[in-house]
């Protein structure tokens, strides 16, 4: 029987879409969760079970942090706990379709915020991945320009989206610099120790013994792991856009286990999963949409093929 063969050059990439996978069913493992503890308080619960995963199965991890992966990890962390807090409490007051859309806003803001905060520029074909990817989301939330109204909770997934889209970008940024690895481990004890201290801070109520809650800690907090550690490993072969364009599959798959759970999923919902893969495979194919880009553009014809041509992106 012949074996599968993966080129290595797209692993990265597929781990990030395995975490992509996990990432969609967050939405319906934190509304669980939420059930029997606060908002904060199941970030904390959740990443503390993370941070003990991470340590088991990653235990070279735990040693030889220095003080640059201690420093990146405390603001990745930062930014992770205004994500996914701000992420949970808008899920208490606002349908899960409406957060998912308004949460995915961050998908155009990582190449706006690398051009901004390291001046990269991102290849054509990654803009044209991210319009599309932006448009599927938009067409499977089923929203419009005309009932586009923000309240509290939509002003709290805008907030938790500039939060993701940081935490993308100044993770991008330093597992290039230090060991990834490290860096997660120092984000999730972080962000287990930040949450729990402003869910003691703000009142929330204590967790109440449940073996639902117990399940849903322990399975989530696993994925949360991999999540991470896929974040910290991939995103040091993969260019933050295009990692960006990947997470936005998130939604699809949000869909695809809310229908499981008995949700309603119709044609909007199928169209704009085919808007987000096609934005996936041709942001891609950076190089090709540039080359097609500029076929266009030029008026005598030019072999390209017979030139160097390389992405503007890293």
């Amino acid at each position: 029987m012949q074996r599968l063969h993966i080129p290595r050059r797209i692993v990265p990439e597929l781990a990030l879409l395995a975490a992509s996978v996990l990432w969609g069913a967050s939405f319906l493992a934190t509304k669980i969760g939420m059930e029997f503890t606060g908002p904060l308080g199941f970030v904390a619960l959740r990443y503390l079970m993370a941070t003990v995963a991470f340590a088991v199965v990653v235990p070279r991890a735990t040693r030889g942090i220095n003080a640059t992966e201690i420093v990146a990890g405390i603001v990745v962390a930062a930014t992770a706990c205004a994500a996914y807090g701000a992420q949970a409490y808008a899920l208490q007051t606002t349908d899960t379709a409406r957060v998912a859309f308004l949460s995915a806003l961050y998908v155009p803001l990582v190449p706006v915020l690398q051009f901004v905060l390291l001046r990269q520029r991102a290849a054509a074909g990654i803009w044209v991945g991210v319009v599309l990817a932006c448009i599927g989301v938009a067409i499977m939330s089923g929203m419009s320009l005309a009932h586009l109204t923000f309240g509290y909770g939509d002003t709290l997934s805008i907030i938790g989206a500039v939060a993701i889209a940081f935490e993308v970008v100044i993770l991008g940024y330093f597992v290039r610099r230090a060991n990834p690895l490290r860096i997660a481990f120092v984000m999730m004890t972080t962000t287990t120790l930040l949450c729990a201290a402003f869910a003691l801070a703000t009142g929330e109520p204590r967790p109440v013994a449940s073996p639902t809650l117990f399940w849903v800690v322990v399975g989530y907090g696993i994925a949360t792991a991999y999540i991470q550690f896929a974040m910290s490993w991939a995103q040091a072969r993969v260019d933050s856009s295009r990692a960006a364009i990947i997470y936005a599959l998130e939604p699809v798959f949000g869909g695809l286990f809310g229908y499981a759970a008995g949700e309603i999923f119709g044609l909007s919902d199928v169209v704009g999963a085919l808007v987000i893969l096609a934005g996936v495979i041709i942001a891609s194919l950076p190089r090709l949409v540039d080359r097609l880009l500029m076929r266009r553009l030029v008026s005598t014809p030019v072999r390209l093929a017979d030139r160097p041509m390389t992405e503007t992106s890293p």
